[in-house]
C-alpha cells in the first residue's frame, strides 16, 4: 500500500508564486452540525493541489463555498488577495472560479459546443449564431489540446470526451479572467487509463495558465499530479503536505485517523480454488454486432471473475450485456444451468443476475426515492400477496435487516437516498440485490468516487457475500483492485478476451504490468 509520489508527469511549480485564492477561517454548519471549523488554505498560482478526505470530511462544502453555492457562517475569500463574495456560481466563473463536477454535467441531446455555450449564448436580432459557435468553440477546444468534436451530440461522445467537455467548459466560463481556479471534484473517476493519462498531460499543459484543485479519493493520482496536498477530516484541515514528502499510507492516516488495513483487499479471506463451487454463470461464443467476441467463460459459486481492458475494449459493453441491457446477437447466457435469452434486465433478474453500473447516480438508483423504495425496488412484484397491494410489512422489514447487515448509515429507511454519502449509495446498490436473493451480481468499477474507509467496507461486503456463495463478474479500471479481489482475470482487446482468464489466487497475483501487456 506504502507507495510513494510517481515522476510519470511534471510537477515542478513556477519558481515565483503569487496567491491565487486564499481561504480563511472558513466555518460552516447545517442544523448544529459543523461541516467546515475555522478552515484555512492558499491556492498558489500554477500549483496544482490535492485535497482529500473521506467521504462526510467537508470537501464538498468547501468546493460549494468556493464556488458561491453556499455562503460561509464564519470567515472570508480572497482572489488575488482581494476579499470577495460570491452570489452563486456564475458570479465565481466571472471571477475564474469554476467547478468541474464528480458526476458529468453536461446535456447529452446537446451537441458540444451548445454545452460549451450553455448560458451564454450568442445571437443576433433573436437568432442564435450557431455557426459561430460551432467554429469559435472548435478552436477553443483545439487550443487547449482537447481532441473532440464539437458539432457532435454529447451523447455520441466516449465518457472520456465527456470529461474533457467538462473541464474545456471551466475554462470557457472562465476565459476572460486571469489565471482561472479550476476545481477538479473526482476528475478520473470512471475514466480508463489512457483517459487519465489524457487528462494528467492537460493538467501539465494548462498549469501555468490555471490554479488547479484536485479531489480525489484515488490517492496514488493524487500524489502523481499535485504540488501540495491539504487532509480534510470531520471539517477540520489536518494536514497540510509537500507531495514529495507524502506517501499514501500518511495520507490515509491523516483522513481515517488510523492505518488503514494491510489486507487492503482482504486477499487472506479470498475462496481458494478448491473451495469454490460449480459453475452458476455461464457466457458460450456471446458476440454483439461486430462490436464484441466471441466471449465464452464461466463463473464459479462463490468466485469473483475480473475483466479488465481499455477503453474502447469492450468490457463494459460486455458487462451491459451480461445484465441484459444491450442484446447479445449470437451466443448464449446460463444462470444456474439455465438457458436465458433476456430482452431486457428484467429478465436476467428474474433468472438471477443483478447489475451495479459504473455511474450509479443515473443509472443504479432513484437519487429522490428512500432507501427502502431503492432497496426492494428488485423485488417489489415478490411483494404482493392474494390482493394486489405491496405487503409493505415485508418490504419494510426486509429493507431494515439489510440496512443493517450492510451497515449502511442512514438517519432511517425512509431517508431519501440523495443525501447519502458515495459508499452508503453503493451500498443501498447492492442492498437491492441481496434483498431479491441474487446469486449472481455484475459490478461495473464498484468503488468509483468512494473514499478509502468505505473501499475497504465494500470490499469486505464483496469477500462476505462470496463466502455466501454469491458469484461476482468484476468489471474495472483500477488494476490493483481487479488483481486484489479476483479469482481469475480476463483481459479484452478489441471485443474479445486477449487470451485465457489468468490465474488470481491469493499466492498467484499478477502483476499489473502482466496485465497491461496484454490490454495494449
Amino acid at each position: 500500500m506504502d507507495t510513494g509520489p510517481t515522476n510519470a508527469v511534471d510537477t515542478d511549480p513556477p519558481t515565483t508564486r503569487e496567491t491565487s485564492l486564499r481561504v480563511e477561517n472558513i466555518s460552516k454548519s447545517f442544523r448544529h452540525v459543523d461541516a467546515l471549523t475555522d478552515v484555512s488554505l492558499e491556492l498558489n498560482t500554477g500549483e496544482v493541489v490535492g485535497l482529500v478526505g473521506e467521504n462526510g470530511a467537508g470537501k464538498s462544502t468547501l468546493l460549494n463555498i468556493l464556488t458561491g453555492v453556499l455562503d460561509p457562517d464564519e470567515g472570508q475569500l480572497y482572489r488575488d488577495d482581494q476579499p470577495v463574495t460570491f452570489a452563486g456560481p456564475q458570479e465565481a466563473a466571472s471571477y475564474g472560479v469554476s467547478l468541474v463536477h464528480q458526476e458529468q454535467d453536461v446535456i447529452t441531446h446537446f451537441r458540444g459546443y451548445e454545452n460549451l455555450f450553455l448560458g451564454r449564448e450568442r445571437e443576433s436580432m433573436g437568432l442564435l449564431r450557431m455557426d459561430e459557435m460551432s467554429s469559435d468553440a472548435q478552436s477553443f477546444v483545439d487550443d487547449l489540446g482537447i481532441d473532440i468534436d464539437v458539432d457532435k451530440f454529447v451523447k455520441n461522445y466516449s465518457f472520456n470526451e465527456r470529461q474533457m467537455l467538462e473541464i474545456a467548459k471551466s475554462f470557457h466560463v472562465s476565459s476572460k479572467a486571469e489565471n482561472p481556479v479550476i476545481l477538479l471534484d473526482e476528475p478520473t473517476a470512471g475514466l480508463e487509463e489512457d483517459g487519465r493519462e489524457l487528462l494528467f498531460d492537460l493538467i501539465n499543459d494548462l498549469r501555468n495558465e490555471a490554479t488547479f484543485v484536485f479531489v480525489s479519493h484515488e490517492l496514488d493520482e493524487v500524489l502523481e499530479i499535485t504540488d501540495r496536498i491539504y487532509v480534510l477530516k470531520d471539517g477540520e484541515l489536518v494536514d497540510e503536505y509537500e507531495t514529495d514528502e507524502a506517501t499514501q499510507d500518511a495520507l490515509q492516516q491523516s483522513m481515517v485517523g488510523r492505518e488503514t488495513s494491510a489486507a487492503y483487499y482482504r486477499v487472506p479471506d479470498q475462496r481458494r480454488e478448491s473451495n469454490l463451487g460449480d459453475p452458476v454463470f455461464e457466457a458460450n461464443d456471446l458476440q454483439h454486432e461486430d462490436e464484441i467476441g466471441p466471449v465464452s467463460f464461466s463463473v464459479r459459486r462463490g468466485e469473483i471473475f475480473g475483466i479488465v481492458g481499455v477503453e474502447g475494449s469492450g468490457k463494459e459493453r460486455l458487462g451491459r450485456i451480461l445484465a441484459g441491457d444491450t442484446p447479445a446477437t449470437d451466443g448464449t447466457l446460463s444462470v444456474l444451468g439455465d438457458e436465458v435469452q433476456p430482452d431486457s434486465p428484467v429478465d436476467m433478474v428474474d433468472a438471477g443476475v443483478g447489475y451495479i453500473p459504473k455511474d450509479r447516480k443515473s443509472e443504479g438508483l432513484l437519487l429522490y426515492q428512500s432507501v427502502l423504495k431503492n432497496t426492494s425496488l428488485a423485488m417489489v412484484r415478490d411483494m404482493y400477496g392474494r390482493l394486489p397491494f405491496l405487503d409493505t410489512k415485508a418490504e419494510s422489514s426486509i429493507t431494515e435487516e439489510t440496512i443493517e447487515d450492510l451497515n449502511i448509515k442512514t438517519p432511517s429507511a425512509n431517508s431519501l437516498v440523495h443525501g447519502l454519502s458515495g459508499g452508503n449509495q453503493q451500498k443501498v446498490v447492492i442492498a437491492r440485490w441481496l434483498a431479491h436473493e441474487t446469486p449472481v451480481l455484475v459490478m461495473d468499477n464498484v468503488s468509483r468516487g468512494i473514499d478509502v474507509g468505505a473501499k475497504e467496507e465494500v470490499y469486505r461486503l464483496c469477500r462476505e457475500l462470496t463466502e455466501e456463495g454469491i458469484s461476482i463478474v468484476l468489471i474495472g479500471d483500477e488494476l490493483p483492485e481487479v488483481i486484489g479481489l479476483s479469482n481469475r482475470i480476463a483481459v479484452m482487446q478489441d471485443g474479445s478476451f486477449a487470451d485465457e482468464p489468468i490465474d488470481a489466487s491469493p499466492d498467484a497475483k499478477p502483476t499489473e504490468e502482466e496485465l497491461i501487456q496484454l490490454m495494449v
